[in-house]
């Protein structure tokens, strides 16, 4: 009996501030391909493609140099990455009324419902797994269900998040557990395009002391 097709669309910033900023910094350099299978029934499904959301700061350039040195390690895995940009905007302090600038991260979420939709009407799964907590997926998650209702929709939920609106809209939903970051890290060192890619200090567990 074939296998049942598993897409798996991972909401970058949102995994990372939830869980991984302060909770788990030692799990930063995640493998997201190891992490969904840890999230799936391996008997009787199989992981078909694990999608990367994200953007680089790239007005802090040596954060924006580790962040692309974690997108080559995830390819040499096969995870495709997809990335958005940040724009600047102007906001007003409350309390003083100053105007200031910021940035703020756009495209994300709109490229997670693209990519999505069109995986799901070329059926490219038979089950979309989304990992995120933005209730702004909401919209998107049932609209799939009114355009392709035989595809099942999973949310996983980030470490620190509740996801009330897409557990409601969704088939199924799972946590991601301690064990999971901490059995799914990429190896130290990668070799990307001939050239060996090295986690950032800090983005892995210290070494046992014998």
């Amino acid at each position: 009996m074939a296998k049942i097709r598993v897409n798996v669309y991972i909401d970058g910033f949102n995994l990372y501030h939830s869980t991984l900023q302060h909770t788990h910094p030692d799990c930063r350099w995640l493998n997201l391909l190891e992490l969904s299978k840890r999230l799936i029934n391996l008997k009787t499904e199989e992981i078909q493609t694990v999608y990367y959301f994200s953007a680089l700061t790239t007005w802090v350039p040596e954060r924006a140099k580790k962040h692309l040195l974690y997108i080559h390690a995830l390819r040499t895995v096969g995870v495709k990455d997809i990335l958005g940009k940040f724009t600047i905007r102007e906001r007003k302090c409350p309390l003083c009324a100053k105007c200031f600038q910021s940035h703020e991260e756009k495209k994300t979420d709109i490229n997670i419902a693209v990519t999505l939709l069109a995986d799901g009407m070329t059926d490219r799964y038979d089950t979309a797994l989304i990992l995120s907590g933005d209730s702004d997926l909401t919209p998107v998650i049932t609209k799939l269900k009114s355009l392709c209702p035989n595809k099942k929709v999973g949310i996983i939920v980030p470490q620190n998040q509740s996801a009330m609106n897409l557990k409601q809209n969704a088939d199924f939903f799972k946590k991601i557990q301690d064990r999971d970051l901490k059995k799914s890290l990429l190896p130290e060192k990668v070799t990307y395009k001939g050239k060996l890619v090295t986690a950032p200090a800090g983005w892995l567990p210290k070494p046992k002391k014998p």
